[in-house]
């Protein structure tokens, strides 16, 4: 199962790109969209993000994935890179100063950002799901 946490910009710049991605069905992508408490609550945070996945156990497989869609602070990133998840950062004029940028991570745009190393997100999704392995492969004629 994807699992794919926005960070940085923002709430409207993700939720945008979140819906997108939702929207497209090109993953069977679920949103989760914990609003509280305050992004300075890190751990607080990052224990209900942990208990949500964790409830979800056998149901993640009903979605090909899910996109947390505020991850607002490091304890968050860290809950997400363990269960195997990957980091968007979204390109624009606020950064998240709690969730550092790591390489491997991707810097998405929920607009024309007009910049080799920034993403639209479906081209984000396409490039992440080459990349594990669930890419539609084609197939030759013959």
């Amino acid at each position: 199962m994807l699992l794919i946490a926005l960070s940085g910009g923002l709430p409207a710049e993700r939720l945008a790109i979140a819906d997108h991605l939702v929207a497209a069905g090109k993953a069977r992508l679920a949103a989760y969209a914990q609003t509280t408490p305050r992004a300075d609550f890190g751990v607080s945070r990052a224990r209900i993000l942990g208990e949500a996945l964790a409830s979800l156990g056998g149901r993640r497989s009903l979605a090909g994935g899910l996109v947390v869609v505020h991850c607002l602070s490091a304890e968050e990133a860290q809950v997400v890179r363990e269960q195997g998840g990957v980091l968007w950062h979204v390109h624009g004029s606020v950064h998240s100063g709690s969730v550092p940028i790591r390489h491997g991570d991707v810097m998405v745009t929920d607009g024309q950002a007009g910049y080799a190393h920034v993403r639209a997100p479906l081209e984000a999704l396409s490039e992440l799901l080459l990349a594990q392995g669930l890419g539609k492969r084609a197939t030759t004629l013959g």
